[in-house]
């Protein structure tokens, strides 16, 4: 640094510090595949560099021929330490980079991206946004701001042929998820090879693929998060209804299907289909559906405090999900983020859409205190799954375990369905939202 500033013998003394140190480096590594003359004079040569260094009255002009004297040896006898080619020095400095981030990553603090609503309005998840004729995709420009900004990534599927748009729909329809979902190859950040979900359509005969993020489910009947955000085959396909699920099965009721047929599950299992005609008809090549998906909340999580400090209730808190018994067996490997709702000796339950912690309502964060009094968006806390805080349920957190909630409680897979989060499972806590640039960028909540 400032190196313009110094005067040439301190540059040459620098640069004289780094041959000796380099020319060790070749000693150590190399001398066993050296012959003895080479080591010989290898030794020679950097003993005359550091005599030089080390003279009270140094002559740049001596100093200069014992470095020259060090680097044409080292040509002859550096291996792959010298000459180093771009490519060697490039992949020196990526191991480097690597270790040191894997390092502090492991230590300090952590990056972490939020896929999924279980925390909203604390923190988005993926959100998407429809483009129609009524409400037309922004322009390059736009679109290219949008991408740096938020993160916001373009889909869109041309129709295949001429003809009516199908959709496939389980025989067994659920409420959350409505089409069969397959695992596909699908590139993150557009060039990162990688796993997405894959849904397919019909048109004329032929099939449309559209390909998501795995967290990303395209018929999920999950109410708006804002006044963009709404199932995008909804608002696609069927503006003016209010739930997908509810058309799907007045279609099934009326007999408007086209025969039934066979899709491949993500797990690998074939399940039955039935064809729904959408009653909307496309030329080849004409749009059939475009939107943007924003990113996530992306966000830095502290993992130094719990060294020093309990876990407390209202922290956001970062868990490891292989360490949950169930999430296990559900073949979940990642980090989940909810709301640390219950440390060890806490009694817990939930009375009529309120948290009670200890008999009183929860607190220590603003997620707490607005669900609690059902603030919109917040509506409150519900009774969902079978592990944890059942209807009428009472619970004391037993010791080395967590009880873990989402923000958005009837929308959010937690604690109420796979139980405690174990004291290893715990990574940290948020601490700031680094990116998209929105509303929410800066210290968490």
């Amino acid at each position: 640094m400032f190196g313009f500033l110094q005067s040439e013998n301190s540059k040459l003394c620098g640069a004289a510090k780094n041959w000796l140190y380099l020319g060790h480096k070749v000693y150590n590594f190399r001398k066993d595949q050296l012959t003895d003359s080479e080591i010989s004079e290898l030794g020679k040569r950097l003993e005359e560099l550091r005599v030089q260094l080390k003279a009270k009255t140094a002559d740049a002009g001596k100093l200069k021929l014992a470095i020259e004297g060090v680097e044409g040896h080292m040509k002859k006898v550096g291996g792959a330490f010298y000459p180093q080619s771009m490519i060697g020095e490039n992949v020196d400095f990526a191991l480097y980079f690597l270790i040191l981030y894997l390092g502090f990553t492991a230590f300090f603090i952590k990056p972490f991206k939020i896929p999924t609503n279980s925390m909203w309005p604390t923190y988005n998840g993926m959100t998407s946004e429809v483009w129609t004729e009524d409400n037309p995709a922004p322009g390059v420009i736009s679109r290219a701001f949008r991408l740096i900004a938020h993160g916001a990534i373009r889909y869109e599927l041309k129709a295949p042929a001429d003809g009516e748009l199908l959709i496939p729909i389980s025989t067994r329809i659920r409420s959350n998820s409505l089409l069969p979902v397959n695992t596909v190859s699908k590139r993150h950040h557009l060039i990162i090879p990688g796993k997405g979900n894959g849904f397919a359509f019909e048109i004329g005969g032929k099939p449309l693929l559209l390909k998501t993020p795995q967290e990303f489910d395209v018929s999920s009947d999950m109410p708006m998060l804002n006044e963009q955000d709404q199932n995008i085959l909804l608002k696609s396909w069927f503006p003016e209804e209010s739930s997908l699920l509810e058309v799907i099965q007045k279609k099934i009721s009326s007999g408007e299907t086209a025969g039934r047929g066979q899709r491949t599950l993500a797990n690998g299992l074939v399940t039955d289909v039935i064809l729904v005609k959408t009653g909307r008809f496309f030329e080849k090549g004409e749009t059939v559906l475009s939107f943007d998906i924003h990113t996530g909340d992306q966000l830095f999580v502290d993992r130094m405090s719990y060294h020093f400090v309990r876990p407390k209730v209202g922290d956001g808190f970062v868990f490891k999900t292989s360490e949950v018994p169930v999430l296990t067996r559900r073949g979940r490997d990642s980090y989940y983020i909810k709301r640390l709702s219950g440390v060890p000796g806490n009694e817990l339950q939930i009375d009529n859409g309120k948290l009670l912690v200890n008999g009183e309502e929860a607190q220590g964060s603003v997620g707490f205190v607005k669900n609690n009094s059902k603030v919109a968006p917040y509506d409150g806390y519900f009774h969902i799954g079978n592990s944890l805080l059942r209807r009428g349920e009472t619970i004391e957190v037993p010791e080395e375990r967590y009880v873990a909630l989402g923000d958005n409680s009837a929308h959010s897979s937690d604690s109420r369905d796979w139980g405690y989060v174990p004291e290893p499972a715990i990574v940290g806590r948020p601490v700031l939202i680094f990116y998209p640039f929105t509303k929410r960028f800066g210290l968490t909540k």
